[in-house]
């Protein structure tokens, strides 16, 4: 069973903004769901969005997020990303 949370509780254990995380749901690479007037995310998404944080504290640009996303399923991990983008990545983002 899929378990979903509130858009704003997701916001803040991942200590962003709610506009960043629907910016995701723009770019598809979230996705959310609407009920009575609420925006829920689910715990599959929540996983999906604290990766894309990461991805962006490491400096990549939206078509790498992009590419990274394509490539890669759960579990997420950094060790791939070099042979995904054909680049190494280093931790501090250069």
């Amino acid at each position: 069973m899929i378990t979903c949370q509130p858009l704003s509780a997701v916001a803040r254990r991942l200590e962003t903004n709610e506009s960043d995380l629907m910016a995701f749901e723009e770019r598809h690479w979230i996705s959310s769901v609407k009920k009575d007037g609420a925006i829920f995310l689910s715990s599959r998404d929540e996983y999906k969005a604290k990766f894309i944080l990461h991805l962006q504290r490491l400096h990549l640009t939206e078509a790498e997020i992009g590419t990274v996303l394509d490539a890669e399923q759960p579990p997420y991990s950094l060790a791939r990303i070099p042979n995904i983008l054909g680049r190494p990545i280093r931790k501090d983002g250069n």
